[in-house]
């Protein structure tokens, strides 16, 4: 969601357009915080870092709790596990660190701050003893943790699930401007090259030879008009079957049902062929 950024900058761009001064600093003051980091994955996980490295808990465990209030738990029931994993070897990447660089009164905080919230939970059962063990790292319950490829899974793992959920998660209209323009962009050009090709047509008449243009028609439309064009190929015919097509539009009867007097037996064939024919649109890690 790299547009969010660039849709900011619209948006102060106009509340100073408009005199909004008071508004527009209200909503820089608020970008200031923004704990979303404008959805962008790798400026949250360096916040998430940033936390553990200066051993921060408190705002560790505020921008974690932020993003599961207003995204994690708008997931489906079964991500759940997923986002506890998650959020469990984040806080034990944070004691990994704190034990390695010798922050003994940074564990202890962390074990008088969060025992009540973790000690009812099967995987932390084995972490009170942390504090008390020396040389933590050559323990067979801890020594995966500080390793560097533990780690790196770790933030390979979070980067994935966050970017899987930035790019699902529902968007207000607003952030669609962009690609709806484009949309719209494309589409002008394209209808402008169909009526100067069907100007050349009309205007030189059958002699004219035009590129083909391949149109292709929405799934759903399927009439008289569309069935003509297919049989009668409009291109190959260089205007006399557009022509023809033009001229029975003027008739009150059908241009498919005026090609059954033709013959009894294939107009009979042929609208059985018509009235049957069916259109199918074609067109993580473990701890």
């Amino acid at each position: 969601m790299a547009h969010v950024q660039f849709m900011d900058e619209l948006i102060r761009e106009y509340l100073l357009f408009r005199g909004f001064g008071a508004t527009l600093k209200a909503f820089d003051a608020e970008l200031k915080v923004d704990k979303e980091k404008s959805f962008r994955v790798d400026k949250i996980i360096d916040q998430l870092m940033q936390n553990i490295n200066s051993y921060d808990l408190t705002s560790l465990r505020e921008l974690w709790g932020h993003l599961d209030r207003h995204m994690f738990t708008k997931l489906e029931s079964h991500f759940t596990p997923c986002v506890k994993k998650l959020e469990n070897a984040i806080l034990k990447m944070y004691l990994i660190n704190a034990v390695a660089n010798n922050k003994t009164d940074k564990v202890m905080e962390f074990f008088v701050k969060l025992t009540p919230e973790l000690q009812n939970q099967s995987e932390w059962k084995d972490w009170f003893v942390l504090p008390y063990i020396k040389n933590a790292e050559e323990n067979p319950t801890f020594s995966l943790h500080f390793t560097k490829h533990w780690q790196d899974t770790l933030l390979v793992s979070l980067h994935n699930f966050l970017a899987s959920i930035f790019q699902y998660m529902p968007t207000p209209a607003l952030l669609h401007y962009e690609e709806d323009a484009n949309k719209i962009s494309k589409l002008e050009q394209r209808n402008e090259s169909l009526k100067n090709r069907l100007a050349l047509l009309i205007d030189k008449g059958p002699e004219t030879t035009v590129a083909p243009c391949q149109v292709e028609p929405p799934p759903h439309l399927l009439d008289d008009f569309y069935i003509i064009a297919q049989e009668n190929n409009i291109v190959d015919s260089q205007g006399k079957s557009l022509k023809n097509l033009i001229r029975n539009m003027g008739t009150a009867s059908s241009p498919i049902l005026g090609r059954k007097d033709n013959s009894s037996s294939s107009g009979k064939k042929r609208m059985g062929s018509v009235s049957g024919r069916n259109v199918k649109s074609g067109h993580f890690i473990d701890s």
